[in-house]
C-alpha cells in the first residue's frame, strides 16, 4: 500500500468518527430537550380536583348572585314580609346580615333553599361565618373525608340601608366528598 492510499484511508476512517460522534451529541441533545419540554409542560400546569372546582365556583356564586336575580319563592316572600330589605345584597351579604342582626335561623333557611340544587348531592358543604356554624349539608363526616376544600371570602355591607353598617367578615365554604 503506497503513502498516499493509506492517508486517504485514514482521513475517510476518522471523518466517520468524527460524523459519529457529532451524530451523537445531536440525539442526546434532542433527548434532553424533549424530556426538558415534557417535564416543564407537566409543572406548569396546577393541580386541581374536581372538589376544588365545586368549592371556588359555588363560594363565587353565593358571592357574586345577588338576590333580585335569582326566582326563588323563599326570597320573595322574605322581601314581601319585609325579612329582606334589599334586593341588591348578594346571598352571602343576605346570609351576613342576618347573622349580624341575630337572626341565624333566617340565615340557615335562606342557604339551605337558595344551595339546594346548586351542589352536586354526593358533595358535603358547610357556610360559616366568623367560624360560626350557619347551614351545613353533611353527606358523609368531614373528618374522615378523602379530600376538603375551604374556600374564603370577604363580605361587609349595610343593614337594611341604615347606617349600620357589618363586617369585614369572614364566610368560609368547606366542600368534601
Amino acid at each position: 500500500m503506497d503513502l498516499a492510499s493509506f492517508k486517504l484511508i485514514r482521513a475517510v476512517r476518522d471523518n466517520k468518527a468524527q460524523y459519529l460522534t457529532i451524530d451523537a451529541f445531536i440525539a442526546s441533545m434532542i433527548v434532553a430537550v424533549a424530556l426538558v419540554i415534557v417535564l416543564a409542560a407537566k409543572s406548569a400546569q396546577p393541580y386541581t380536583t374536581q372538589s376544588e372546582l365545586v368549592s371556588r365556583g359555588f363560594t363565587e356564586s353565593l358571592s357574586s348572585l345577588k338576590l333580585s336575580e335569582l326566582n326563588n319563592p323563599l326570597v320573595i316572600n322574605m322581601a314581601k314580609n319585609g325579612t329582606i330589605n334589599n334586593l341588591d345584597n348578594t346571598v352571602l351579604q343576605q346570609a351576613s346580615e342576618f347573622y349580624f342582626t341575630v337572626r341565624r335561623h333566617y340565615a340557615f333557611e335562606l342557604v339551605k333553599n337558595v344551595t339546594y340544587r346548586l351542589i352536586p348531592p354526593q358533595y358535603s358543604f358547610k357556610l360559616l361565618i366568623n367560624n360560626d356554624l350557619i347551614y351545613e349539608k353533611a353527606v358523609s363526616n368531614e373528618n374522615t373525608s378523602a379530600v376538603l376544600v375551604s374556600s374564603k371570602k370577604l363580605v361587609f355591607g349595610v343593614v337594611n340601608r341604615t347606617a349600620l353598617v357589618y363586617g369585614p367578615t369572614i364566610a368560609e365554604i368547606r366542600v368534601w366528598q
